[in-house]
């Protein structure tokens, strides 16, 4: 049964991969035109629709959406860094969700993005995770780390 559990996280993380690669590419690709345009960030890229939509430091959140899309989604699919990537990506789903309603867009993608990431950080990676390799490295020759640490 556990191995099922596993596999079945496993398979909830390549939720990570698909983000990068419908959304998290295309993100970065504005940013490296408007680099090499000599476009200030604050016009391009998702910082004129954060602004819109009353959000604080557009330019940041967008880049820090970019950065949770892309790199952040990546890592998630690798199983590294997982519950703090899907608390990351959980608040930007969130916003997304909200923006998505706000603006009267399809907004079933935001939410089923929200809940994968919600359960992430509940469940963590499962033992086919970078997370777990890691972990097992560290962990004392018994196995199981002391309870009183």
């Amino acid at each position: 049964m556990r191995e099922q559990k596993d596999l079945g996280l496993l398979i909830l993380r390549v939720a990570g991969f698909l983000l990068v690669f419908t959304f998290g590419i295309q993100k970065i690709g504005w940013y490296w035109s408007a680099l090499h345009a000599g476009k200030s960030f604050s016009s391009i890229g998702l910082a004129p629709l954060i602004a819109k939509m009353g959000f604080p430091i557009p330019v940041a959140l967008a880049l820090w959406i970019t950065f949770n899309e892309s790199i952040g989604a990546f890592l998630i699919g690798c199983g590294f860094l997982t519950r703090l990537l899907a608390a990351s990506l959980t608040l930007g789903m969130a916003g997304a969700l909200y923006t998505s309603v706000r603006l009267g867009e399809d907004w079933l993608r935001a939410a089923l993005y929200l809940i994968m990431f919600i359960t992430l950080i509940f469940t963590g990676p499962g033992k086919f995770s970078l997370d777990h390799l890691l972990k097992r490295k560290k962990s004392p020759a018994g196995g199981d780390i002391p309870a009183d640490l």
